[in-house]
């Protein structure tokens, strides 16, 4: 698993369609795909549908696990604008969101979770034509706890020393900025999505995979913006985040904190080997050989960088 994927495609896990055949209901006028990720208890999972199908939703993929639900068949026949993606084996959030985006037939695709709803009972084409005109990779939106508060969602990046840090905020102004998308929550460009390369699947943990698209999107000079007509809610407790840096860090930090971009392209300096093999916690034949497959694919992507974390962190205006 040493080398970093480069294209989407990289990784086609197996799994099966059930429902609506590919572009069933992608018409002209209505340009998001819904893609529903399930977590917990699929309880709410029929009325989820129901709603997304009020509000006018008529293409939508539900990413299932490795057990197929019983009732899928029900809701495929009521529901022929769902298209149910049946895993046949094990998936992190990445490998989902990838499939889902893949599967998908809009040129955007709004991601969302089994526990989560709009706040909305409609989407104006004034939205539609904002979401075109913003021409983001992501556009991020207000999420509320079932309290009613909001969410600390939008990350702010700072540097401190030689230190990166990132600072959690609840969203202030249509457009802000946003380092990654929070539960990995938003509506993306299928087509920069795609040029990006999607989720890195390699990177098994969740925040460490949301933040290595975040910061790899900002560094090749695409953007992730709040979007403040879009409002969702959590039906039960937001999602925790987990910042402990991991094994998967290591590979977060050699794509995007480690690489030094000079002139019109990036590089991964020798000394960031060393420090990497000395602080890794791992020995040092595995450390070299993730150094080296960071290397060869900061190499072949080193032109598609405008900047560094450092540079990054410095010229960041939220609201530019």
């Amino acid at each position: 698993m040493n080398t970093i994927p480069l294209t989407l495609d990289s990784y086609k896990p197996t799994y099966t369609v059930l429902g609506g055949g590919r572009g069933s209901g992608c018409k002209d006028g209505f340009p998001v795909s819904v893609l529903l990720l399930n977590r917990g208890s699929r309880l709410y999972r029929a009325s989820m549908i129901q709603d997304l199908v009020k509000v006018g939703f008529d293409s939508i993929v539900s990413v299932e696990g490795l057990s197929d639900s019983p009732e899928l068949e029900g809701l495929a026949s009521r529901y022929p604008q769902v298209r149910f993606v049946c895993l046949h084996e094990e998936a992190n959030l990445g490998v989902k969101i990838n499939i889902g985006v893949r599967e998908s037939c809009s040129p955007f695709v709004l991601v969302l979770w089994n526990d989560m709803r709009l706040a909305t009972s409609t989407l104006s084409s004034r939205f539609f034509d904002k979401v075109v005109d913003l021409d983001a990779a992501c556009l991020v939106p207000t999420l509320n706890d079932p309290a009613g508060s909001t969410v600390p969602s939008i990350s702010h990046p700072a540097q401190s020393g030689k230190a990166f840090r990132v600072v959690p905020l609840p969203p202030k102004a249509d457009g802000e900025k946003s380092l990654y998308p929070f539960d990995a929550c938003g509506i993306y460009s299928r087509e920069k999505f795609t040029s990006l390369g999607g989720y890195d699947w390699t990177i098994a943990n969740p925040y460490w995979q949301k933040m290595d698209f975040g910061m790899r999107a900002w560094l090749w000079g695409e953007s992730i913006r709040y979007a403040q007509a879009l409002r969702i809610n959590y039906e039960g407790a937001p999602a925790s985040e987990d910042t402990t840096p991991d094994s998967d860090y290591g590979r977060f930090w050699l794509k995007n904190l480690a690489p030094s971009y000079r002139g019109d392209s990036a590089a991964l300096p020798r000394s960031r080997m060393l420090r990497y093999i000395a602080r890794s916690r791992k020995n040092p034949r595995t450390a070299w050989e993730e150094y080296k497959a960071a290397r060869d694919w900061i190499v072949a992507c080193s032109y598609r960088f405008k900047a560094d974390a450092s540079r990054l962190a410095d010229l960041w205006d939220p609201l530019s």
